[in-house]
């Protein structure tokens, strides 16, 4: 299911052009969530968002961080453009250089990890945000990203004697190039959040694209600004404890934006989308209702790759609603496409399928399967984490090595579906999967690269 897009000079006028915000949370999964039904967690501004916007109830995602953004951001399945952890690609477009093409000004602020460092014989360089089209940044920066003179200067950024950098407390930022001294009592989703809110302010009055990729709720699990005891050692000792004061925060976040733009008056003029980049830590167990779910990151059952999403769009997105339509992660760059009109250059091929027309409140064209390749290390001989491609409908869910699940009646998938004694209706959806899987090219799953089409 591949889209050839041309060149198309025709730009929605900027007076119609509405605002988009897309946040993304990190290792939150699906049953987190209240308004999912999510019992383990109080989340009131996602239950303020699913009655005053839609929610969608089959969002997936990639297994792991890296692979998700690299899909999101490029609209393309991973087996075409991702290479290796923590880098993305140079020479690809973004959603940042699609939305700057149709006049909108770019921001990002967040968890980036896409650069990976200067090039070397050994690692090739990823990308970095100006290079991904963002004109704006505020994000998270490794040890390697500060120039010596800035460690020399600051010393650590994190806990007293660590060589890594923080997200959270006594955080490593980097705000358009240039190092952000912090101290113990600077957080870093708080200075992320400053940054969104001062963005969207100061370009309130021109088409603006933020992306918001947050550092929560990634491990380590540590105390927040609203948890009941902030220490020291509550801010730098990871206990999962903390991870419920996570979830709380990431939704107070949420809120703050979305009041801004309320109070800002542009609510009907800008669209907020939220997600997360694949399942919560493996070492975390939440109700879904009355089920148990284990986080499932970096594995590819569906605690690992359903995630939420939800919408917010005054007057344009119907209040209240409950898609359940198939969406995953190549649909968010189509849809933006969709949203101002303005086609990916000639040439260069789409995996995923608008659901703008849902958003609005129409029937739209639901995806009958969703595609999944993931090999976190493509250039390892020997992995940590599988190496897979699936195709799944809603129900059903077919790996590229004959595994066959009914998904909500084993949600671990721990029962491969006997074809003799399978669902009525299985075969038929198995032989639609099938088809699904044979149509991409041919993969190496010990990589020695991919091949190209």
């Amino acid at each position: 299911m591949h889209r050839l897009i041309l060149l198309a000079l025709a730009v929605l006028p900027l007076s119609a052009t509405p605002n988009v915000v897309l946040i993304m949370a990190d290792d939150m999964g699906y049953e987190c969530i209240s308004a999912n039904g999510g019992t383990s967690y109080a989340t009131p501004v996602f239950e303020r968002v699913a009655h005053e916007g839609m929610r969608f109830s089959n969002c997936y995602s990639q297994p792991v961080c890296t692979p998700s953004r690299i899909k999101i951001m490029t609209g393309k399945y991973n087996w075409r453009n991702y290479r290796r952890f923590g880098r993305l690609e140079k020479g690809q477009t973004t959603f940042a250089h699609l939305m700057r093409q149709a006049g909108y000004v770019t921001g990002l602020t967040g968890k980036w990890q896409l650069w990976g460092g200067p090039e070397t014989p050994q690692q090739p360089s990823g990308t970095t945000p100006d290079e991904a089209g963002f004109d704006e940044h505020m994000y998270w920066a490794y040890k390697f990203e500060l120039s010596a003179d800035e460690i020399a200067r600051y010393g650590s950024v994190g806990p007293p004697g660590d060589r890594a950098t923080s997200r959270f407390w006594h955080p490593g930022i980097l705000k358009n190039n240039k190092y952000v001294h912090t101290t113990m009592d600077d957080y870093g989703p708080d200075m992320f959040s400053d940054f969104a809110l001062d963005f969207i302010e100061r370009h309130k009055a021109e088409p603006f694209f933020l992306y918001y990729p947050m550092v929560l709720t990634h491990s380590p699990f540590v105390a927040t600004p609203h948890s009941e005891t902030v220490t020291e050692k509550t801010k730098f000792k990871s206990n999962p404890a903390y991870f419920a004061d996570m979830v709380s925060y990431t939704d107070y976040l949420v809120g703050r934006l979305l009041e801004h733009i309320d109070q800002l008056g542009i609510a009907e003029n800008t669209l907020v989308l939220f997600t997360g980049d694949n399942g919560t830590h493996r070492s975390l167990e939440s109700k879904l209702g009355t089920r148990l779910v284990r986080g499932g990151k970096a594995f590819p059952e569906d605690a690992g790759t359903h995630v939420p999403l939800f919408a917010r769009w005054t007057g344009q997105v119907p209040a209240g609603l409950v898609n359940d339509d198939l969406i995953e992660f190549s649909d968010f760059f189509a849809t933006l496409v969709d949203l101002v009109d303005r086609p990916m250059p000639a040439g260069d091929l789409l995996d995923g399928r608008s659901f703008l027309p849902q958003l609005l409140g129409g029937t739209g064209n639901p995806r009958d399967w969703i595609f999944v390749h993931y090999d976190r290390d493509p250039f390892l001989d020997e992995v940590p984490f599988p190496r897979v491609r699936f195709a799944r409908t809603k129900r059903f869910k077919l790996y590229d090595d004959g595994r066959f699940y009914d998904v909500p009646h084993d949600w671990d998938e721990e029962r491969p579906l006997d074809p003799s004694i399978a669902p009525a209706g299985a075969a038929t959806i198995r032989t639609m999967l099938q088809e699904a899987l044979d149509s991409m090219p041919a993969w190496n799953p010990n990589n020695s690269g991919y091949e190209k089409q």
